[in-house]
């Protein structure tokens, strides 16, 4: 009975700082790896719904590993899978040595009989080469499966069901497309006078090309007296802000290490920024930008303000409603 291999453990933390070190987004490191920003978020969280098994979470982590520049030791717990690997071994060893021991007694018995038949009919020479051909046949059927074939068989499966993962990606996760608006200007073209000579020619107007809008790649100034906020009902951890603006700007996020990400964003374009919480928020207007912190939308009174302080929430699990009595169903 074959037993399911054990995986080293993904240290989830070691891939976080990599990625951060690196300063690349989930979205940005989901594009290198051609995996879902879910499942890199499962890769650094511990979870696997996103993954149809371990193994394949693995095989995905070991190339997010390599894209990260991590060593296996850096990015996977060994611990126990080479005593788990010597145990399975001499099991399977005592085993063999098992079958070969059957497989002796069988084809010296069948030796014995070979002979006492020779020395009675020796006329039947086929039947000694039978018996030999069904005795290397059961020797050859007893024999143990090396485990190294097995290995390969689950990585060659586990391969396969990638390859089809990521060319079938694009049916079940679809982009999302991006709007474009298209500015037209008409030009009100002036009436010609009523008695203008024939060789005078209306002088065409000119149509002037809209500049392109520049965004400094610098952090906006902070508040002086910057806004604090704190969700009421938290669903997430408080290590990460989500943020989609609704115009052209440069929004800087410091958390509380001092760690500054810069990030340029287009109109209608969302990113996410990790760090130790709480997290300062810089940008060049709230009413600009739309926050998510913590799992729910970030509302505010005053918008004018252009600095914000995200304090996370401690999140309280919901309490099972008790059992109702025989009185209160009355």
């Amino acid at each position: 009975m074959n037993k399911p291999v054990k995986l080293p453990e993904i240290r989830k933390e070691t891939f976080t700082k990599a990625r951060e070190s690196l300063g690349l987004s989930t979205k940005e490191l989901s594009g290198m790896a051609c995996l879902s920003v879910r499942q890199i978020e499962q890769i650094e969280n511990g979870e696997s719904s996103s993954f149809y098994g371990d193994q394949v979470k693995f095989t995905a982590a070991k190339k997010v590993a390599g894209l990260l520049k991590l060593k296996s030791e850096e990015a996977f717990d060994f611990a126990g899978i080479a005593q788990l690997a010597k145990a399975v071994e001499a099991n399977e060893k005592l085993q063999g040595e098992a079958n070969a021991s059957v497989v002796r007694k069988e084809t010296k018995s069948e030796k014995v009989k070979e002979e006492k038949t020779t020395e009675q009919k020796p006329q039947k020479s086929n039947a000694s080469n039978i018996t030999d051909s069904v005795v290397d046949d059961r020797v050859k059927s007893k024999a143990p499966v090396d485990p190294k074939k097995k290995l390969f068989l689950l990585l060659a499966i586990a391969a396969a069901v990638i390859f089809s993962v990521v060319n079938l990606r694009p049916l079940f996760f679809p982009e999302p497309v991006k709007e474009e608006v298209v500015i037209t200007q008409e030009v009100a073209q002036e009436p010609a006078p009523a008695e203008a000579p024939a060789e005078v020619k209306p002088a065409t107007a000119a149509i002037a090309e809209p500049t392109p809008v520049t965004v400094s790649t610098e952090c906006p100034p902070a508040d002086a007296a910057a806004l604090n906020y704190k969700p009421e009902a938290p669903k997430k951890a408080g290590d990460m802000v989500y943020l989609q603006s609704k115009t052209a700007q440069t929004v800087c996020v410091v958390d509380a290490t001092g760690k500054t990400q810069n990030k340029i964003l287009e109109p209608g374009v969302g990113v996410s920024v990790y760090g130790k919480p709480p997290l300062k928020v810089l940008t060049g207007g709230l009413n600009q930008i739309d926050l998510y912190y913590q799992g729910a939308k970030v509302r505010l009174a005053n918008t004018n303000s252009k600095t914000i302080n995200l304090e996370p929430a401690e999140i309280i699990q919901p309490v099972a409603p008790a059992t109702s009595t025989d009185s209160q169903l009355r």
